[in-house]
Order: structure tokens, then sequence, then C-alpha cells
């Protein structure tokens, strides 16, 4: 597996994420967007994004973005169906993890939905614990947090 830095236009990327928006959409029962590009809040220099390719293919993005203070938000965590169940997604949460230590921070954040079970069962098995809404996000109903380092 190749990780790659790119920009949240990169069309792999958004495509990834399109993905990602759809089944969180359909989590909370709403209509799914079809967005054009990755979160901006995901671009250099206070963030960046992530493209994870499998024998060329794409499989999974996942962004880090500083946070007031040093603390990193884990952003757009997705893995392809066809790439689950082999580890891609516990290898790109350390690799965003790693990323956010390099900068300065002590510690991660993220948000995510209960529906989504098997992302859950990973952020907890990392260490994840689970803390009070930090983000007021629409599209999430769990908030967790850990330490790195």
């Amino acid at each position: 597996m190749i990780f790659e830095e790119v920009a949240p236009d990169d069309p792999r990327a958004v495509e990834l994420y399109r993905a990602h928006t759809r089944r969180g959409a359909e989590a909370l029962g709403i209509p799914a967007l079809e967005p054009t590009t990755v979160s901006s809040d995901l671009e250099p220099p206070d963030g960046l994004l992530l493209l994870a390719t499998l024998d060329g293919e794409p499989v999974a993005i996942g962004g880090v973005r500083d946070l007031a203070g040093p603390t990193a938000e884990l952003k757009a965590m997705y893995v392809a169906p066809s790439a689950r169940r082999q580890g891609i997604g516990r290898r790109l949460l350390v690799r965003l993890e790693k990323i956010a230590a390099s900068r300065g921070c002590v510690a991660a954040r993220l948000d995510t939905l209960t529906a989504l079970g098997p992302a859950i069962a990973l952020y907890e098995s990392q260490g994840y614990k689970r803390i009070a809404d930090y983000n007021e996000s629409p599209h999430a109903d769990l908030w967790f947090e850990r330490a790195l380092g």
C-alpha cells in the first residue's frame, strides 16, 4: 500500500469522499451530497489529505487538520468496501496520528456516527475515548479523543 498526500480536489480522493458522504447520509437518513472536493480545511499549511492506493487503485482517504492548541482533528476517514478487513483503516489512522504528532500535536480528536460500528471499534481499539461534542457537526453523534505519543 502506498500513501500519498493529495490536494482536496484530486479526482481519486473526491470519488472516495463521495462514497464516504453517501454512507454517512444513508446512516443519517438524509439526502446525499455529491461534493466536488474534499473539505478545504485539509489543505496545507493547516491540514493535509492522504490517499492510500493498493496495486495502483485508490482504496482509502483520510485527513488531519490542526485545531486550536496542540490538538489535531482527523477527518474524512474512509476505506472502500472492496479493501475493508485488510488493516488499511488501522494503518491510515496510525499514519494520520504520526503526522499530527510530527506537527506538535499532543492529542487527536475525531467524530463519527453510531451507525458506523466497525469504525468505532477501530477507534476504541486504538485507545480513543468518547468525549463531549467538540465541533457541533450535524453529521456526527459520537466524538472521540486520544493522547498522542
